[in-house]
């Protein structure tokens, strides 16, 4: 049900993932995309709800007022007395704040560069026992690659060093971590919608009670 409205979240967040994509490769530092990020969902979906309410009002009210019941003007002049749309915004706006997905915020914790540049600058020396293992684990890169010392060294013909994969799989990480809080909040959000929808319906069926 309310497919309209949920609509309108899956488009919103569509375009959201749009632009915090463009955050998460533009931005200079993971502390600056978290605050552009957080900043931008807060805005955006604050103002969006508002919207969402009133949609959903309008859909709910005219499938009551459909109703047999409700075809007697005396039935729907009580119906109207209700004010459901005042109801609804006065009891049941969505609070970003209070969403533990928002408050949690972007579960992301960057690989320690300190860590690795040890590694690095110790080479081949230091490849095997429990340095090889965190490392393979923390950046998933296959244990051969590491033994060969290709990674740490950037030797075997120029292999690829940690300066360049850190970063990247830093990167890779953190939208992926973005991409998930992302997912979590949109859900958030129609998990709303749909307690919206049983305050409205449970108003409605205390006033049929009285019909």
């Amino acid at each position: 049900m309310y497919e309209n409205v949920k609509g309108y979240i899956k488009k919103l967040f569509g375009e959201l993932d749009e632009r915090v994509t463009s955050i998460v490769q533009t931005s200079p530092s993971f502390q600056a995309a978290n605050q552009s990020i957080i900043k931008l969902v807060e805005n955006s979906i604050t103002s969006a709800s508002q919207g969402y309410m009133i949609d959903l009002y309008c859909e709910l009210s005219q499938k009551t007022l459909s109703e047999e019941i409700f075809q007697i003007p005396a039935n729907a002049n009580k119906f109207y007395e209700l004010n459901m749309r005042q109801q609804i915004n006065d009891s049941c706006k969505f609070d970003i704040q209070k969403s533990e997905t928002y408050c949690t915020g972007i579960d992301f914790k960057e690989i320690d560069r300190n860590f690795v540049s040890v590694g690095a600058a110790l080479g081949t020396a230091a490849v095997g026992g429990i340095l090889l293992s965190a490392l393979s684990v923390k950046i998933d890169i296959p244990m051969a690659v590491i033994a060969t010392g290709a990674v740490l060294t950037g030797a075997a013909g120029g292999g690829v060093t940690y300066a360049k994969i850190i970063p990247d799989k830093n990167k890779e990480n953190y939208h992926k971590a973005v991409q998930n809080f992302m997912m979590k909040l949109e859900n958030d959000l129609y998990i709303w919608i749909d307690e919206v929808a049983k305050f409205y319906n449970q108003k409605v069926d205390d006033l049929r009670a009285t019909l």
